[in-house]
């Protein structure tokens, strides 16, 4: 990139004509005015832009997400081309990215793909963009499809990415529990991180039958037998006990009503009431055993996107886009832990 620099070009000065002097002591030439080259109109633009881009670069390693969005625009307008089109549809992606904005970031990785310099880059920033549909946005199976028809294009414009979608793909079947997902496939792998996690998702995918999980329908039998025992068995002792006695005590009052009392109006309301509680200890522990399966589930893919998802990557180095994958998955930009103060105001009097 054209850096420009703000000093002058001196230009070459004429030599003067020869010429006898006319006395002795000739007076002293005056100086020749010094002709100056202003620099032209875009130079300066690239200068301008190549400063606006170092700035959001800084700013972007900084995490002055915001700040760094805003030169990075800049730059991007500035230099009008489509290498920076590309680098700063990537850079302010990835700052959507770990600002957990995944719509937004997708719709930038995908603009960086369109303005990529070679197929390579193409694909390499449009599997940025589909990560984040697959994994954030959670459409599995339209990231399962694209998945399978982007390895027969990287078999031509993108030979190195061949693997790495093979095994992104392994891993979508998993998350969708298709029974393909085998030790065979596993051992297809050249890469030795590839390999080793195609593996351990494997071995993942057949634990995830022994996941200890809750059957709704026993804990709504138990719980319609003896109110609060649906509670006890999904582990919740506290709502057992609350279901227990409030079913109990309008029960009992309920009885008390007609039988001590003599009084139908007593009876009916305090039997509603009892039959109210009874009937919701019994959708309470059906639809919490759900609700705990939901969250075992949950716990399972959280885990295995955290622990093998092969992530892509970039990184800016000298200029350039450099693209890799790995499995760390590093955490979004953390939020301030309180809010910047107000400076005091110095007391005048």
């Amino acid at each position: 990139m054209l850096l420009w620099s703000p000093t002058p070009a001196r230009a070459e000065e004429p030599e003067a004509p020869h010429a006898e002097p006319t006395s002795r002591e000739s007076a002293p030439a005056s100086p020749e005015p010094v002709a100056t080259v202003a620099p032209d109109f875009e130079t300066y633009l690239d200068w301008q832009a190549s400063t606006e881009v170092e700035i959001g670069l800084r700013l972007f390693d900084e995490g002055d997400d915001y700040r760094a969005i805003t030169s990075i625009k800049r730059y991007r307008l500035l230099s009008g081309t489509p290498d920076s089109d590309h680098l700063a549809a990537l850079l302010i992606g990835e700052i959507y990215r770990r600002n957990a904005m995944s719509e937004l970031a997708m719709q930038h990785f995908f603009d960086a793909s369109r303005s990529a310099p070679n197929a390579e880059a193409r694909l390499q920033s449009y599997l940025l963009g589909l990560q984040e549909l697959c994994l954030n946005l959670g459409a599995i199976a339209t990231c399962y499809e694209t998945l399978v028809g982007l390895q027969a294009r990287a078999n031509e414009d993108a030979p190195g990415l061949e693997e790495l979608l093979r095994y992104q793909t392994l891993f979508v079947e998993s998350l969708l529990r298709s029974p393909g997902v085998t030790e065979a496939r596993a051992d297809t792998f050249d890469d030795p991180a590839l390999a080793g996690a195609a593996r351990e998702l494997v071995a993942r995918h057949r634990a995830f039958d022994s996941l200890k999980l809750k059957q709704p329908w026993l804990a709504a039998t138990l719980s319609a037998l003896i109110p609060g025992a649906g509670q006890l068995y999904n582990g919740r002792p506290v709502d057992a006990l609350l279901a227990l006695g409030f079913t109990g005590i309008f029960g009992a009052a309920s009885v008390y009503a007609y039988r001590g009392l003599d009084s139908i109006p007593l009876t009916v309301a305090a039997g509603l009431l009892a039959l109210g509680f009874y009937s919701g200890n019994i959708a309470n522990a059906l639809v919490d055993a759900k609700r705990i399966n939901a969250t075992r589930y949950q716990r399972y893919y959280d885990e295995l996107q955290t622990d093998l998802w092969a992530r892509q990557r970039f990184e800016v180095r000298e200029s350039a886009v450099i693209f890799s994958f790995g499995f760390d998955w590093p955490a979004l930009t953390p939020e301030p832990a309180t809010p910047p103060s107000e400076p005091p105001i110095p007391d005048m009097l």
